[in-house]
């Protein structure tokens, strides 16, 4: 009888995250293959990320004595799989080495010749293929002719021909209530397909090349939510890739989010905003605080970007549903630089339409020349696009974006993340756009970016910052206006108690308005074990000022409450008094 382990790899891009592929590959295999192979092979997942040591993930392989290492293979963790890889090569000369995922998928044959370390090759789905390559594995057959494979044979590459899709869902086991694959909820981001597929034909996305949709059975997805809810995981990414197609299926999955929330897990979706029906809406403002969150692509607001790259839209359309998504729902906007025909001027334009979404966080990213993508094909076409050979295939520069500009986008994108996004300074920088003449809010990103350079005697943008320089440079840049600085001066008090007080601050402290403020609303009420916090306690986690935010405007007094020692960081709770 032939034994055979097999090691499944995963490198995540950072300790929180969980590889979903690795569980759903070896869940699938171990139901489908009766005691996989009658007890002949042994799967086991072996989880690291990409900010742990080399070595060491080298180590942890070579100590679990498998006889085939599958890699599973991403733009994130490319570098340090084939930098594994070789290592794992020369420790086990006799071992199969393979990878799989997006990473390699489009490129098989060409991996195989440049890595000769590399036995195998998994191109798209894998599921069938690796069942066919556990069965011939456990009878001693060599693994060239499978579907979906490229195995080396000597000095030959074999393609096995295309991967066959598993057409029904169901048929993978719920990968998180399997007790041999551990899951941390408490700390751990987990993942969740509930379709594969995308009907739209975006250039940039691999997923244009599959045109045809497969979902998990209703009945199963809301099975599975119930799970996740049950044992209270903080968060749920969906990983479909449009996920509001089907109006009732998506309908009746929020339903059963809304009415058995537990208070605690947010589900993460990628949808369409511009195809939710009024239905959508309408449950959406009965939804539950931080029960669902979504990313909505725009990626350019200019037509000829959209219909040269396949991703037509209306805009007005867009913009009117975006801001009717209740404003309790956590909304993430994307805009993509170095798309066919965004400019400079363009792309400004484009930002300040997702600016004016007012969504929770703008994420300005920048072009990945995925290989296998249709937009690789775009840009090979065009001698005046260039971008790195290296992931993630960023764009370098676009026929209509040069490189000189690019790097304007890379400022502004620093800052937006930086100093909007992480909610540092969120509610100056939206009360500076907002006055501005020109309305612009790319233009106050790209002054800023200027007057942070000259602000730091290095000049470098890109340096981290303590939170009260960022401040100091916000107060310089403010000059003076006593009403912006208000709204520096709320930020501030936001981001957490104030120690020493800076010098551009006015602050209008009361001592007795504080502890009026603190009484009038209970906290120093005794809580369920009887005993009442100390006065020390209470004032240790909240602090009291007065604001005046324009010329005619009375102070707003306002109580902040701070997170107590031991919960997680969040920005203070604001109490207008």
């Amino acid at each position: 009888m032939v034994f055979v382990k097999i090691l499944l790899v995963a490198i995540n891009a950072k300790y929180i995250q969980t590889n979903l592929a690795v569980r759903m590959l070896a869940a699938y295999a171990e139901a489908v293959v009766p005691g996989v192979a009658g007890g002949k092979v042994n799967i086991e997942l072996g989880e690291w990320n990409a900010n742990e040591p080399a070595g060491q993930i080298v180590r942890g392989i070579v100590e679990r004595g498998a006889d085939v290492v599958l890699f599973s293979t991403y733009i994130w963790n490319r570098e340090m799989v084939f930098r594994v890889m070789s290592d794992v090569r020369k420790i086990l000369p006799g071992v199969i080495l393979g990878a799989g995922g997006p990473e390699v998928s489009w490129t098989a044959e060409k991996e195989l010749r440049e890595h000769p370390e590399l036995d195998v090759i998994v191109s798209g789905e894998g599921e069938l293929a690796l069942v066919e390559m556990v069965r011939r594995l456990a009878d001693g057959e060599a693994l060239a002719g499978i579907p979906g494979v490229f195995a080396r044979d000597g000095e030959r590459i074999i393609d096995g021909g295309p991967a066959r899709v598993l057409e029904n869902l169901d048929e993978i086991p719920f990968v998180y209530r399997d007790p041999k694959i551990p899951t941390d909820e408490t700390t751990r981001i987990v993942y969740y397909e509930g379709s594969r597929g995308c009907p739209f034909s975006c250039a940039y996305c691999l997923s244009a090349r599959e045109k045809s949709v497969r979902y998990v059975s209703l009945e199963r997805v809301r099975a599975d939510i119930s799970w996740f809810l049950e044992r209270r995981f903080p968060l749920v990414k969906f990983v479909d890739r449009t996920f509001n197609l089907d109006p009732v299926r998506y309908l009746a999955i929020w339903r059963h989010i809304r009415d058995n929330h537990n208070g605690i897990t947010t589900f993460h979706f990628e949808i369409s905003a511009e195809s939710l029906s009024r239905e959508a809406f309408e449950l959406l403002e009965t939804m539950p605080a931080g029960a669902v969150q979504f990313e909505i692509g725009i990626q350019s607001a200019n037509a000829e970007t959209l219909r040269a790259v396949g991703r037509p839209a209306n805009m007005e359309r867009l913009a009117a549903a975006i801001h009717a998504i209740p404003a309790a729902i956590h909304r993430h906007v994307d805009l993509i630089a170095g798309l066919p025909f965004e400019n400079l001027a363009t792309f400004a334009r484009s930002f300040d339409y997702a600016w004016s979404m007012d969504s929770d966080m703008l994420q300005l990213g920048f072009l990945k020349v995925l290989p296998g993508s249709p937009m690789a094909e775009i840009a090979a076409a065009d001698p005046a696009y260039r971008w790195s050979e290296s992931p993630p295939y960023e764009v370098l520069q676009s026929p209509a974006l040069p490189y000189r500009d690019l790097c304007v986008l890379k400022d502004v994108e620093h800052l937006v993340d930086g100093w909007y996004n992480s909610g540092l300074a969120r509610k100056t920088l939206s009360r500076l756009a907002e006055t501005r003449e020109d309305g612009s809010a790319f233009a106050l990103f790209r002054e800023l970016s200027s007057f942070v350079r000259g602000f730091f005697p290095d000049g470098d943008l890109f340096l981290p910052r303590r939170p009260a320089d960022v401040f100091s440079c916000l107060a310089a840049f403010i000059a003076g206006d006593r009403f912006l600085l208000e709204y520096l001066k709320l930020d501030f008090f936001l981001r957490g108690k104030p120690g020493s007080i800076p010098g551009w601050m006015t602050r209008r402290y009361s001592r007795e308005a504080h502890e009026a403020a603190l009484v009038d609303r209970g906290f120093y009420a005794a809580g369920p074990d009887g005993f009442a916090p100390s006065r020390r306690t209470v004032f240790a986690r909240s602090d009291y000022d007065e604001f005046v935010f324009s010329p005619d405007a009375k102070p707003e007094k306002i109580l902040f409450v701070y997170a107590q020692k031991g919960e997680k960081e969040k920005e203070a709770e604001v109490v207008l008094l």
